[in-house]
């Protein structure tokens, strides 16, 4: 076996380096350090033939030859004969007669005996040798393979040897394979090359082969000799090398932000395209620079040393792996805000720094929008006339406005602890509830209605109600929005003209019955045409006056007292003082109203004509009280004449009777009676008067 030990740089040890050349029975013909020196020159001669080195890749294997000492002295004789100059050609000259199959016994005589051994030994150096060796002929054909060269191509040697070299390299690296090799043949020139073989399954292997002449007797190349080592797996290692670098590039090119890298001293030696739109510098022009004077504003550069020289002299740094908001300079001078991070790249005594910045000027415009609109939305939630307030999906209030406790009179901490439901009249609660679910559900996006909330002192409060809902990014109901306003006083309106529009229907049907009523008994009854237009005429004052002065009170109610006083008016010229009115404070519903105020006119004017007004000492006493007993109270008005001429019963009841004790009784829902005594007409009404018509004391 040959034995196995290292080498370094390109020195090979032989034996014979080891081994003292000096035998008992023969001395070296040549000084001891001259033979060494020649076998150590050829060992470097057998190094560059078998194994040559690449400077950025070490041997996986390395190979000791051992020369016997005869072997050495007999290469010593023939260098001391003259035959050949050096221990090197003597040796080279063997090498060549074993690669060339030839052996020369005469012309080396006794020294081929002991070259034989040392063939051997070289055999088996090729067939052992951890790199791949073929020798092929001069046109490519394999002679010679170790079982390296073998595994290298995957392929058998008895394969192998029917081919040629050009059929196993890959079509692409042929042509400069083969300048090479007839340059070789030519020159005898060794040479390297990367090329690449193909296996028998198609795949590529990548090999560095170093490539020498094997010369024959005449000094002209008749083989060659190549020493492969697999080199896919650095070949791999270059390509990742160069995808890594090339998807480094496509990344820093495509990154949104700048992406800034740095050495020690603060120079810049990376500058990324988002680097270059944002502050205005070239690559090339910021390659080079300190940073500081390039992008950082003049009062925080010293800063930005002092923190660099403090991570260089501890490892530590107050802004290193976190990121900060501060100002940059741009190409043309102005500055806008960045948000940047720095991490720190440990590279033994060569430490380097990356920073990532952000332009966020649109950030900060964006965000004092939005601060603006939030303020904004803030002041119009709270100082709103109407009320608002979000719930969640089950009506909870989750935020409310002043307005909503206003109208509501729960405070707010108060309506936080209710749902929408709770302050909303019973009747009111399934129509909104209905619809407020729809919305929940994202059937219906808003919806509007008018309905009672129930304060908290029990109070009816009628709002109209705006609802909508607010989703989130993927469209799901967040929460409600409810804006609501007070409009009882609206709804107070409303019932008022319907009403008033009712009672206005009634009072002209009513008016015009009426009217028609006085018209036909009016002309039934008159004696002269001038009789019936005068009784007319007045019997209508009087229920224009009535109406009146139910108009200045909205139609609502009329005072008594100012019912009185409007009927009696026209007659006091001929009463003077002789009309007395007296009773407590009561206010009448319309119809009441004008039937009292008819009955006035038709009892004042038949006391003009023919009763107590009808003479100087004649008087009139109006009065009325209220009972307050039961429920209703009841009006008592009692009209009452006296000192005026004897009256007598007339043979039958006129118009102005019949109105007080039929027609306008029925207004009344009361009793209205007249009694013809001898001193004087006395009417009395009985008639109840609503509970909210009574002015309590």
């Amino acid at each position: 076996m040959i034995p196995r030990t290292g080498w370094s740089g390109r020195e090979f040890s032989a034996e014979a380096a080891k081994m003292s050349l000096a035998t008992p029975s023969v001395a070296p013909l040549l000084p001891l350090s001259s033979l060494r020196s020649e076998i150590l020159c050829h060992s470097l001669i057998i190094t560059d033939l078998i194994l040559p080195l690449h400077p950025s890749m070490p041997p996986r294997s390395t190979l000791n030859v051992s020369l016997t000492p005869e072997l050495l002295r007999l290469i010593g004789e023939d260098v001391s004969s003259g035959q050949y100059q050096s221990a090197s050609e003597v040796v080279r000259e063997a090498l060549r007669g074993f690669y060339g199959g030839r052996a020369t016994p005469d012309r080396f005589g006794a020294a081929d005996v002991a070259l034989t051994r040392s063939r051997e030994q070289v055999e088996a150096l090729f067939a052992q040798a951890a790199a791949g060796m073929a020798q092929v002929d001069l046109t490519g054909r394999f002679v010679r393979v170790n079982e390296q060269y073998c595994a290298i191509l995957d392929r058998r040697r008895d394969e192998l040897l029917q081919l040629r070299m050009q059929d196993c390299t890959h079509p692409d690296d042929l042509p400069r394979n083969m300048i090479l090799f007839r340059h070789a043949l030519e020159t005898g020139e060794a040479f390297e090359i990367e090329k690449r073989y193909l296996r028998p399954d198609g795949s590529v292997v990548w090999v560095r082969n170093a490539v020498s002449p094997i010369r024959d007797g005449s000094g002209k190349p008749d083989s060659i000799l190549a020493v492969s080592i697999d080199i896919t797996g650095y070949k791999n290692a270059q390509e990742e090398l160069r995808e890594s670098e090339a998807l480094k590039g496509s990344i820093l090119d495509a990154a949104l932000d700048c992406i800034v890298s740095t050495d020690r001293e603060s120079r810049i030696i990376e500058w990324n395209s988002a680097a270059e739109r944002t502050f205005g510098f070239t690559r090339e022009a910021a390659l080079g620079q300190d940073l500081a004077d390039l992008i950082i504003p003049p009062e925080y550069r010293e800063r930005h040393r002092r923190g660099m020289a403090r991570y260089l002299a501890t490892g530590e740094g107050p802004v290193l792996n976190r990121r900060i908001e501060l100002e940059a300079l741009r190409a043309d001078g102005s500055r806008f805000p960045v948000e940047l991070a720095i991490s720190p790249i440990s590279s033994g005594e060569r430490p380097r720094f990356t920073a990532y910045l952000r332009d966020i000027t649109l950030n900060k415009q964006v965000a004092a929008a939005q601060r603006e609109s939030e303020q904004r939305l803030r002041l119009t939630y709270e100082h709103a006339f109407t009320s608002i307030a979000e719930v969640d999906s089950s009506g909870r209030f989750l935020r409310v406005n002043e307005q909503l406790s206003i109208i509501t009179g729960y405070s707010r901490d108060e309506l936080l602890l209710r749902t929408f439901l709770d302050i909303t009249h019973p009747e009111d609660r399934e129509p909104d509830l209905d619809q407020f679910r729809r919305q929940m559900a994202g059937e219906l996006d808003a919806y509007r209605m008018e309905k009672r909330y129930v304060r908290k002192d029990g109070q009816i409060v009628w709002i109209e109600l705006a609802a909508s809902r607010v989703d989130d990014a993927e469209g799901r109901p967040l929460y409600g929005v409810r804006v609501a306003r007070d409009i009882t006083e609206r709804k107070r309106a409303e019932e008022h003209r319907e009403l008033l529009l009712h009672e206005l229907n009634h009072r002209v049907k009513n008016t015009l019955t009426t009217v028609q009523s006085i018209v036909f008994q009016t002309l039934r009854n008159a004696p002269t045409p001038d009789d019936a237009q005068t009784a007319l005429a007045s019997r209508l004052i009087a229920l224009s006056k009535a109406h009146d002065v139910l108009t200045r009170e909205n139609w609502e109610a009329a005072s008594l007292h100012q019912i009185v006083s409007e009927a009696m008016e026209p007659f006091r010229a001929h009463g003077e003082n002789r009309i007395r009115v007296a009773g407590p404070p009561v206010r009448l519903p319309p119809s009441m109203a004008l039937a009292v105020a008819m009955a006035l006119q038709e009892l004042a004017t038949n006391a003009v004509k023919y009763g107590a007004l009808s003479s100087e000492a004649g008087e009139v006493e109006i009065r009325w009280t209220l009972d307050k007993s039961n429920s209703p109270a009841h009006l008592h008005l009692r009209w009452e004449e006296s000192s005026g001429p004897p009256v007598r019963p007339p043979n039958r009841r006129g118009f102005g009777t019949r109105l007080i004790e039929r027609s306008l009784a029925g207004d009344l829902h009361g009793e209205a009676k007249i009694e013809f005594a001898s001193t004087g007409v006395v009417c009395t009404i009985k008639a109840p008067v609503p509970d909210l018509m009574v002015v309590r004391a």
